[in-house]
């Protein structure tokens, strides 16, 4: 099943679940089952309320299984020797984030990664850290993330863009 009926049937989930308490609240809760007693409001309420949630939670269940169908469908393709590998854009940027933090100490970062050619080109939105010159940080980040997500993945990096959109305070990098 493709990840945008994943995301439909998450929608149409969350519509049940909003009938379902609709009816919780504005409904004239009676039921009655021929032959027996007639259910009490309250029994009937809790019993909505338990069928709301699981319908609620059925849609997380669908939205998260619609993220993965459609972040595979997004994914960067490498042939192997054995059959084709499917890298996500999360995997890259997850893979750039722990770079970023671990080898250069930055914090306040944000990663974008677009498909070029056979590769990725990285784009990274930063705050200068104190005492840091743009050209040094520049290259050094530059030379570090291109080598280690191409070693990583296989993948070429021909362009990693830096975007300096300020500077980060003492102690924040």
């Amino acid at each position: 099943m493709s990840g945008y009926m994943f995301a439909a049937g998450a929608v149409s989930l969350l519509g049940a679940a909003a009938v379902v308490v609709a009816a919780l609240v504005w409904g004239q809760l009676e039921v009655g089952i021929p032959g027996m007693a007639t259910l009490p409001t309250v029994a009937l309420r809790v019993l909505l309320g338990v069928w709301a949630v699981t319908i609620v939670w059925a849609s997380v269940v669908f939205v998260g299984a619609a993220r993965s169908r459609l972040a595979i469908r997004r994914a960067l393709r490498k042939p192997g020797p054995k059959g084709l590998i499917l890298i996500t854009p999360q995997t890259v940027h997850e893979m750039a984030g722990v770079l970023l933090r671990e080898e250069l100490g930055l914090h306040k970062f944000r990663v974008q990664i677009r498909p070029m050619g056979g590769g990725l080109a990285l784009e990274v939105l930063l705050h200068l850290p104190p005492g840091e010159e743009v050209p040094t940080l520049a290259e050094r980040l530059q030379s570090l993330l291109a080598h280690e997500i191409a070693a990583k993945t296989g993948l070429e990096v021909p362009e990693v863009r830096m975007i300096v959109v300020g500077t980060a305070r003492p102690g924040r990098a």
